[in-house]
Protein backbone atom coordinates (compact mmCIF):
# COMPACT_ATOMS: atom_id res chain seq x y z
CA UNK A 1 0.00 0.00 0.00
CA UNK A 2 3.25 2.44 0.61
CA UNK A 3 4.39 1.83 -2.84
CA UNK A 4 0.56 3.30 -4.41
CA UNK A 5 0.32 5.68 -1.57
CA UNK A 6 3.71 7.63 -2.51
CA UNK A 7 2.93 7.27 -5.73
CA UNK A 8 -0.79 9.18 -6.02
CA UNK A 9 -0.78 11.28 -2.93
CA UNK A 10 -4.15 12.71 -1.77
CA UNK A 11 -7.12 12.69 -4.59
CA UNK A 12 -10.46 13.10 -3.27
CA UNK A 13 -12.03 10.91 -5.82
CA UNK A 14 -13.21 7.31 -6.68
CA UNK A 15 -11.93 5.93 -10.02
CA UNK A 16 -13.50 2.82 -11.89
CA UNK A 17 -10.77 0.75 -14.04
CA UNK A 18 -11.87 -2.17 -16.53
CA UNK A 19 -8.42 -4.20 -17.08
CA UNK A 20 -9.14 -6.85 -19.70
CA UNK A 21 -6.65 -8.50 -22.56
CA UNK A 22 -6.30 -12.23 -23.26
CA UNK A 23 -5.66 -15.26 -21.22
CA UNK A 24 -2.25 -14.91 -19.68
CA UNK A 25 -1.31 -11.80 -20.92
CA UNK A 26 -0.43 -10.94 -17.14
CA UNK A 27 -3.53 -8.97 -15.88
CA UNK A 28 -3.53 -10.17 -12.03
CA UNK A 29 -0.29 -10.12 -11.97
CA UNK A 30 -0.05 -6.52 -12.61
CA UNK A 31 -2.70 -6.17 -10.13
CA UNK A 32 -0.68 -8.26 -7.37
CA UNK A 33 2.34 -6.18 -7.65
CA UNK A 34 0.35 -3.14 -7.34
CA UNK A 35 -0.88 -4.84 -4.07
CA UNK A 36 2.31 -6.25 -2.75
CA UNK A 37 5.50 -4.45 -4.10
CA UNK A 38 6.14 -7.06 -5.67
CA UNK A 39 6.46 -10.56 -7.89
CA UNK A 40 4.02 -13.16 -6.84
CA UNK A 41 2.60 -16.49 -9.02
CA UNK A 42 -1.10 -15.95 -9.65
CA UNK A 43 -3.77 -18.17 -11.36
CA UNK A 44 -6.13 -17.30 -14.41
CA UNK A 45 -9.12 -15.31 -13.39
CA UNK A 46 -12.21 -16.89 -14.02
CA UNK A 47 -15.45 -14.22 -14.51
CA UNK A 48 -14.45 -11.11 -13.17
CA UNK A 49 -11.69 -10.46 -10.30
CA UNK A 50 -12.65 -7.28 -7.99
CA UNK A 51 -9.84 -5.11 -6.55
CA UNK A 52 -9.73 -2.12 -4.47
CA UNK A 53 -7.15 -0.04 -4.00
CA UNK A 54 -7.28 2.49 -1.05
CA UNK A 55 -5.14 5.48 -1.34
CA UNK A 56 -5.47 7.93 1.05
CA UNK A 57 -8.94 9.80 -0.27
CA UNK A 58 -8.56 8.03 -4.02
CA UNK A 59 -9.99 4.88 -4.14
CA UNK A 60 -9.35 2.33 -7.45
CA UNK A 61 -12.08 -0.15 -8.24
CA UNK A 62 -10.42 -2.43 -10.19
CA UNK A 63 -12.18 -4.69 -12.32
CA UNK A 64 -10.11 -7.28 -13.52
CA UNK A 65 -11.63 -9.37 -16.60
CA UNK A 66 -11.53 -12.77 -16.98
CA UNK A 67 -9.84 -13.34 -20.93
CA UNK A 68 -10.28 -16.55 -21.76
CA UNK A 69 -12.60 -16.55 -24.97
CA UNK A 70 -15.70 -17.82 -23.25
CA UNK A 71 -15.87 -14.31 -20.51
CA UNK A 72 -14.96 -12.07 -23.49
CA UNK A 73 -19.00 -11.78 -24.26
CA UNK A 74 -19.73 -10.21 -20.90
CA UNK A 75 -17.05 -7.56 -21.04
CA UNK A 76 -18.75 -4.85 -22.37
CA UNK A 77 -21.38 -4.46 -19.25
CA UNK A 78 -17.99 -3.98 -17.16
CA UNK A 79 -16.69 -1.60 -19.77
CA UNK A 80 -19.71 0.77 -19.57
CA UNK A 81 -18.83 1.50 -15.93
CA UNK A 82 -15.38 2.14 -16.52
CA UNK A 83 -13.58 6.10 -16.26
CA UNK A 84 -10.06 4.69 -17.59
CA UNK A 85 -9.75 1.48 -19.68
CA UNK A 86 -6.21 -0.77 -19.59
CA UNK A 87 -5.47 -3.10 -21.97
CA UNK A 88 -2.82 -5.89 -21.22
CA UNK A 89 -0.88 -7.38 -24.09
CA UNK A 90 1.82 -10.39 -23.44
CA UNK A 91 4.49 -8.46 -25.28
CA UNK A 92 5.73 -12.01 -26.04
CA UNK A 93 2.44 -14.26 -27.36
CA UNK A 94 3.83 -13.07 -30.98
CA UNK A 95 1.97 -15.53 -32.95
CA UNK A 96 -1.69 -14.02 -30.24
CA UNK A 97 -0.62 -10.35 -31.25
CA UNK A 98 -3.14 -9.93 -33.81
CA UNK A 99 -5.79 -11.51 -31.96
CA UNK A 100 -4.96 -9.38 -29.08
CA UNK A 101 -5.01 -6.55 -31.21
CA UNK A 102 -8.59 -7.28 -32.96
CA UNK A 103 -9.93 -7.34 -29.60
CA UNK A 104 -8.70 -4.40 -28.66
CA UNK A 105 -10.41 -2.98 -31.50
CA UNK A 106 -13.72 -4.20 -30.44
CA UNK A 107 -13.40 -3.10 -26.80
CA UNK A 108 -12.23 0.61 -28.28
CA UNK A 109 -15.54 0.27 -30.24
CA UNK A 110 -17.70 -0.38 -27.23
CA UNK A 111 -16.39 2.12 -24.95
CA UNK A 112 -19.68 4.75 -24.51
CA UNK A 113 -16.99 7.94 -24.43
CA UNK A 114 -14.23 8.94 -26.09
CA UNK A 115 -12.73 10.70 -23.74
CA UNK A 116 -12.19 7.36 -21.68
CA UNK A 117 -8.10 7.19 -21.35
CA UNK A 118 -6.87 3.89 -22.77
CA UNK A 119 -4.24 2.49 -21.17
CA UNK A 120 -2.11 -0.65 -22.57
CA UNK A 121 0.46 -2.20 -20.97
CA UNK A 122 2.72 -4.34 -23.11
CA UNK A 123 3.78 -6.75 -20.59
CA UNK A 124 6.48 -9.22 -19.58
CA UNK A 125 9.17 -7.39 -21.13
CA UNK A 126 11.66 -8.73 -18.94
CA UNK A 127 11.61 -12.40 -21.66
CA UNK A 128 14.19 -12.16 -23.55
CA UNK A 129 12.08 -12.21 -27.12
CA UNK A 130 8.95 -9.71 -27.04
CA UNK A 131 7.66 -7.47 -29.30
CA UNK A 132 8.59 -3.72 -29.32
CA UNK A 133 6.35 -1.11 -28.83
CA UNK A 134 7.51 0.25 -32.19
CA UNK A 135 5.53 -2.96 -33.73
CA UNK A 136 2.82 -3.30 -31.01
CA UNK A 137 1.95 0.65 -31.83
CA UNK A 138 1.80 0.03 -35.97
CA UNK A 139 0.00 -3.36 -35.64
CA UNK A 140 -2.89 -1.54 -33.41
CA UNK A 141 -2.99 1.34 -35.24
CA UNK A 142 -2.30 3.55 -32.44
CA UNK A 143 -1.01 6.60 -34.13
CA UNK A 144 -4.56 6.88 -35.65
CA UNK A 145 -6.58 7.35 -32.53
CA UNK A 146 -5.62 11.05 -32.47
CA UNK A 147 -9.09 11.31 -31.07
CA UNK A 148 -8.34 9.14 -28.19
CA UNK A 149 -5.94 9.80 -24.70
CA UNK A 150 -4.16 6.72 -25.17
CA UNK A 151 -0.70 5.85 -23.37
CA UNK A 152 1.41 2.68 -24.20
CA UNK A 153 4.28 1.49 -21.63
CA UNK A 154 6.78 -1.50 -20.85
CA UNK A 155 6.07 -3.54 -18.18
CA UNK A 156 6.40 -6.56 -16.07
CA UNK A 157 4.93 -8.01 -12.82
CA UNK A 158 8.23 -9.53 -12.80
CA UNK A 159 10.68 -7.14 -12.17
CA UNK A 160 8.22 -3.74 -11.89
CA UNK A 161 8.98 -2.57 -14.96
CA UNK A 162 7.22 0.44 -15.87
CA UNK A 163 5.03 -0.23 -13.21
CA UNK A 164 5.02 3.12 -11.69
CA UNK A 165 5.00 4.87 -14.59
CA UNK A 166 1.97 3.53 -15.81
CA UNK A 167 0.09 4.24 -12.64
CA UNK A 168 1.43 7.66 -12.79
CA UNK A 169 -0.14 8.30 -16.01
CA UNK A 170 -3.29 7.67 -14.78
CA UNK A 171 -3.12 9.59 -11.39
CA UNK A 172 -2.46 12.27 -14.32
CA UNK A 173 -5.26 11.87 -16.07
CA UNK A 174 -7.14 11.76 -12.84
CA UNK A 175 -5.89 14.93 -11.51
CA UNK A 176 -6.55 16.72 -14.97
CA UNK A 177 -10.13 15.65 -14.90
CA UNK A 178 -10.82 16.74 -11.35
CA UNK A 179 -9.57 20.51 -12.10
CA UNK A 180 -11.18 20.14 -15.37
CA UNK A 181 -8.70 21.69 -17.55
CA UNK A 182 -10.00 22.32 -21.26
CA UNK A 183 -9.22 19.24 -23.52
CA UNK A 184 -6.89 19.47 -26.13
CA UNK A 185 -5.50 17.31 -28.79
CA UNK A 186 -2.22 15.88 -27.83
CA UNK A 187 0.73 15.66 -30.36
CA UNK A 188 1.45 11.87 -30.94
CA UNK A 189 4.68 12.34 -29.24
CA UNK A 190 3.39 13.02 -25.91
CA UNK A 191 1.15 9.99 -26.42
CA UNK A 192 3.44 7.49 -26.94
CA UNK A 193 7.06 7.16 -25.07
CA UNK A 194 10.14 6.53 -27.31
CA UNK A 195 10.32 3.04 -28.23
CA UNK A 196 13.54 1.60 -26.33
Amino acid sequence: MGFLARLFGKVDRKVTIAMCGLDNAGKTSILTFLKKGDFSETIATMGVNYEILQLEKLKLSVMDLGGQEVFRQFWSAYIQKADILIYVVDSSDIVRLPTAKDLFMKVVRSLPNENTPILILATKQDLPQVSSLAYIIHLFQLTSMFERTVHIQRTSARTGLGIYEAFQWIHDQVMQAKEKRPKRKPAVHSIFPHPG
